[in-house]
């Protein structure tokens, strides 16, 4: 026999279901910590890239102080043998950060009577390199008339990992000139200013002044 319709009894029902629902705690956790957990990945992905982007922008800076030191003791000249020697030295500082090839070059500048900085010659790998007589600015106090110095750059792209989702999403580290006074140099050019040879390189490149 089919029970007949009463409203006063589904009522109870519901009222009934209801309490049963508000004491039941089963499940809540799993639903909390399914709210939760994309904030938490983001959190730990945020503080795991940042801390990648300032270990690799200080290797960077590293990296960038090594071509600038250890082309400013040259002993007077330099060959195209020991520049690649360089630049294979100083990239073991980005160790383990290898996967990219990071972008270096060095650049020879001197400044002529009128304090005047112009390139004498530019070396480069996996960068820019500077063509011979190019002006370039310094900062006031390094425009030293009848001086010279080696000018060191380096960077580094970064991607961290929402680049893979991002188009061009990788970020550049470095890029800051360096500057270092040679301390082995010799003098030479139509100035006599002590500086440092570029030897072995293709078109030959005499001392400066005589760009």
């Amino acid at each position: 026999m089919t029970r007949a319709f009463s409203p006063k009894r589904n009522r109870a029902a519901l009222r009934g279901l209801v309490r049963r629902l508000r004491h039941n705690r089963r499940g809540v956790a799993a639903v909390e910590f399914a709210m939760v957990l994309p904030v938490m990945l983001a959190v730990y992905f945020g503080i795991v890239e940042v801390g990648q982007a300032v270990m690799i922008d200080r290797k960077v800076t590293q990296l960038t102080r090594t071509l600038a030191d250890l082309s400013s003791q040259t002993r007077g000249s330099i060959s195209t043998n020991e520049i690649d020697d360089i630049f294979d030295a100083a990239r073991t500082v980005m160790m383990p950060y290898t996967a990219v090839n990071p972008k270096m070059s060095i650049h020879h500048i001197v400044i002529d009577t009128a304090g005047v900085a112009k390139v004498c010659w530019s070396e480069q790998r996996d960068s820019t390199k500077l063509d011979r007589g190019t002006t370039v600015g310094l900062p006031a106090d390094l425009r030293v008339p009848n001086t010279s110095l080696i000018m060191a750059q380096a960077s580094y792209a970064f991607t961290p990992v929402v680049g893979w989702i991002i188009e061009d999403g990788a970020i550049t580290l470095g890029g800051s000139p360096l500057y270092m006074r040679p301390r082995l140099g010799k003098a030479g050019g139509s100035a006599g200013i002590e500086q440092i040879e570029r030897t072995g390189a293709s078109p030959s490149a005499p001392m400066c002044p005589g760009f």
